[in-house]
Order: C-alpha cells, then sequence, then structure tokens
C-alpha cells in the first residue's frame, strides 16, 4: 500500500508535468482559485485510485474547479462542529475566568478597605467546560477521521450529498482497510511533514522546493486514503444506488 501510494505520481506518464503544476498552484494558493483547483486534483486522485488507474493529469479545469468547490464544501461541514464546541467551550472558559475573582467593594469611604477575596469557579461550570473540552476533542477525532472516507465517498459518487450518507460511510469507517490506509496517511504526513519543513532551513532552495513537495505528500497521502477507501468497500467501481437499480430493472 504505502510503496504503491508513494510511487503513485512517479509512476505516471506526466508525473513530473504534474508535480510541477501541483506544485506552482500550491504556491499560488493565497490567491484561493489555484488552492480549489489542488482539492479537486486530490478528488481526481481518490476516484483514480479507488478504480486502480493511474495519476490524473491536469486538464479540464472547469470540472477541476467544481470538484474542488464541493470537496472544500464537505471539508467545512464536517469541521463545523466541533469548530462551533471550541468557539463555545472557549466563550464559556472567558465567562468563568471572569467569575472566579470578586473584589468586595467598601460602600463607606471612611472605613479600613477590605482585602480583596478571591472565590473559586463554581464547580458546575468547572464541569461544564471541562465536558465541552472532551466532547470538542472527541468529535474533532471522529471529524478527521472519516473526512477522507467522506471525500472518497464524493470522488467516486460525484454527488455531494454522498459525503453525508453515514449509513453507507460506517461500514467504511468500521473496516481494518480504511483504519491502515489512514494509520498509514497519518504516519506519511507526520514524517513527510517534518521532513518538508526541513527544506525551509535551506537558503533560496529550500523555500523553492516546499511547495513542490508539499504537493507531492498530499497526493501519497489521498492514494492511502483512496486505497483505504477501496479495500474497504471491496469494489474498484462506483457504489451503486437506488436510482441505477430502479434504472437496471
Amino acid at each position: 500500500m504505502f510503496e504503491t501510494a508513494l510511487r503513485y505520481l512517479v509512476d505516471s506518464d506526466d508525473g513530473t508535468e504534474t508535480i510541477l503544476v501541483g506544485g506552482l498552484l500550491t504556491l499560488l494558493g493565497w490567491l484561493l482559485i489555484p488552492a480549489v483547483l489542488v482539492a479537486g486534483y486530490l478528488q481526481r486522485v481518490l476516484a483514480r485510485t479507488n478504480d486502480g488507474e493511474p495519476a490524473p493529469s491536469f486538464d479540464d479545469w472547469a470540472d477541476l474547479f467544481w470538484d474542488g468547490l464541493k470537496a472544500i464544501g464537505v471539508v467545512i461541514a464536517y469541521v463545523a462542529v466541533p469548530i462551533v464546541l471550541l468557539t463555545a467551550v472557549l466563550a464559556s472558559l472567558v465567562v468563568v475566568s471572569v467569575e472566579t475573582t470578586v473584589e468586595e467593594s467598601v460602600a463607606d469611604p471612611t472605613t479600613v478597605a477590605e482585602p480583596v477575596t478571591s472565590v473559586g469557579p463554581d464547580p458546575l461550570s468547572v464541569l461544564v467546560v471541562l465536558g465541552g473540552l472532551a466532547l470538542a476533542g472527541l468529535t474533532s477525532l471522529v471529524a478527521w477521521y472519516a473526512l477522507p472516507a467522506a471525500l472518497a465517498r464524493l470522488a467516486v459518487e460525484g454527488r455531494f450529498g454522498a459525503a453525508f450518507e453515514f449509513g453507507r460511510l460506517w461500514p467504511v469507517l468500521t473496516s481494518g482497510a480504511y483504519a491502515t490506509g489512514w494509520l498509514v496517511a497519518l504516519v506519511v504526513l507526520v514524517v513527510g511533514g517534518a521532513l518538508v519543513s526541513g527544506l525551509a532551513s535551506i537558503p533560496l532552495l529550500g523555500w523553492a522546493l516546499l511547495p513542490f513537495a508539499s504537493f507531492y505528500l498530499n497526493v501519497v497521502a489521498f492514494a492511502l486514503y483512496g486505497q483505504g477507501y477501496r479495500d474497504a468497500t471491496g469494489t474498484g467501481r462506483r457504489e451503486p444506488v437506488e436510482g441505477d437499480r430502479q434504472a437496471s430493472v
């Protein structure tokens, strides 16, 4: 699995050209449109890997852009819940921190001022905040694990709603094949990310190679996601949906 993903771009006919284009788009990602195009290309990687086909090329730019927009929409939807929870927890932390210290004011100026009294936080408030942090962390982990499978299903099916059909995603998420692909991709991103970051220490040349290495690393990770999804579903073709069954009768 790892070796196949690592050589995924190298073994393609126009791998060098694809790396150059992908690296340039990654470099210009701050302009947003190039970032959308890269997201669309990674969706093609998921679809091609699922079908056992070689790495895609940068062509049909309109479709590439549309696929990238759909993928970004799925990402936003999946991370929305953890972000909302984390924001609520941070807001609660601010409220609790403000309420922990209460200063006693003296109404009569002729009396000696009383020392400041520190009042501990309400135990229930602390419990709520800790519970919120745990829930935010749990939902973040779940979203992180489920998101590649949702993107793979989007790439294979081509329908935005396919990424949210949790009944069909559940068998994938609970399979050893997908878990293995996800874990190997995690190692690749962590270790490879550290190596890629080391390029920044090389004057000029390192900064020039950084976007190209980052693009290559992301393709390897998505090829691993695609292989894990394919092995988990047990098929390299588009999954049938209800409309397809009715049409085939």
